[in-house]
């Protein structure tokens, strides 16, 4: 019968197989024996293998050796094949650990396996036993190395998708914290960062404080020129405030025309600065039509500015920016008004101004 690499895979496949169940070790002479075991063409040795089987089907070392002695063994066999099939051997269980173990490329030592090949061809050719060995666990090699290949090919694919995963979950999450129109923080992302923020300020004895902005005039706008309009105003605004605030600052869009920011770590005189400035720098900039580049004249905004106290709850420091705020209106619009200078309005006050 010709036997054709196919058979000679399986053949080997089934040595291995076979020799794991027996609990031997995958030496030379025992993948020899077991191959001619289950090759099936010396019915002798199977017969002999399966009486030196236990209850369990083990084989102790030293019964293989002796069936080896007596039905296997070449006395012929030169020094320099022995070497080489040791060498071979070595190089079958390396790569097969390395396989089995860790998943890692086995090219080098498959590359170490077709030198050693090389090698051993001519002595094949003399004994068929080692031939059909060194074909069958070649063949076996070569199999675990494009199966490998497949699995890193796999195994890349799948990081790829996982990447592109994590970058869409972040887009969605950056989504789900900005506002839609303007792009910088929405309310929700206001009241956790200012929750955290004040929390961190009360813990480490830091200052905080906390500006309100509110576009004058904005139903105006949108009365006379129209949403879109509107709008533009409103990104206009986000990006000239979104200029001068820096590092730990939170510029968030807190509702409708109004805007917030938190400033960690910054006293009332100094966010009281900064406020003044984004409030000069809105100024500063005139509105024009897209469509018609029609003048539609200054933008200003009214700010209020308190600071974190010892017994303030999120609500309470809110609540006393927002008044500077009112206060703010109340005294003409497109000014800043801090908590040192707040004069609380009476409630018809607050009402009427917008």
């Amino acid at each position: 019968m010709t036997v054709n690499s196919e058979t000679t895979h399986q053949f080997a496949e089934l040595a291995l197989a076979a020799l794991k169940k027996t609990g031997l070790a995958a030496t030379p002479r025992n993948y020899e024996l077991w191959y001619a075991h289950v090759e099936g063409k010396n019915p002798s040795l199977s017969a002999h293998i399966q009486k030196a089987m236990d209850s369990s089907g083990k084989v102790t070392q030293e019964k293989a050796d002796l069936l080896y002695k007596k039905l296997i063994q070449h006395s012929d066999i030169s020094n320099d094949v022995i070497d080489l099939m040791t060498r071979f051997h070595t190089e079958v269980t390396d790569l097969y650990d390395l396989v089995e173990q860790t998943g890692e490329n086995a090219q080098g030592h498959t590359e170490k396996l077709s030198d050693i090949s090389d090698q051993l061809r001519d002595s094949s050719e003399k004994y068929p036993a080692v031939g059909a060995l060194l074909e069958g666990v070649i063949s076996v090699a070569k199999t675990m190395r494009e199966e490998n290949k497949y699995l890193e090919d796999r195994l890349a694919a799948s990081i790829e998708e996982v990447n592109t995963l994590q970058r869409d979950v972040e887009a969605i999450q950056r989504e789900a914290m900005q506002d839609a129109l303007t792009g910088v923080a929405n309310r929700a992302t206001f009241d956790r960062s200012l929750e955290k923020h004040m929390s961190e300020a009360t813990e480490n004895g830091e200052p905080l404080a906390l500006v309100l902005g509110d576009i004058d005039h904005f139903k105006k706008f949108n009365d006379t020129w129209g949403h879109q309009t509107g709008d533009q105003v409103l990104r206009l605004v986000a990006e000239v405030m979104n200029a001068n605030v820096k590092g730990m600052d939170l510029l968030a869009r807190y509702g409708g025309e109004e805007f917030a920011v938190v400033l960690p770590g910054t006293t009332l005189e100094n966010a009281r600065k900064l406020a003044d400035r984004i409030r000069s720098a809105v100024e500063s900039r005139r509105l024009r039509k897209r469509r018609t580049d029609e003048d539609l004249g200054v933008i200003t905004m009214s700010m209020g500015v308190a600071q974190l106290s010892g017994s303030d709850t999120m609500e309470a420091l809110i609540d006393r920016a927002d008044s500077c705020l009112y206060a703010a209106k109340s005294a003409g619009r497109n000014r800043v008004c801090d908590e040192k200078e707040l004069k609380s309005p009476d409630a018809e006050t607050r009402q009427g101004v917008a």
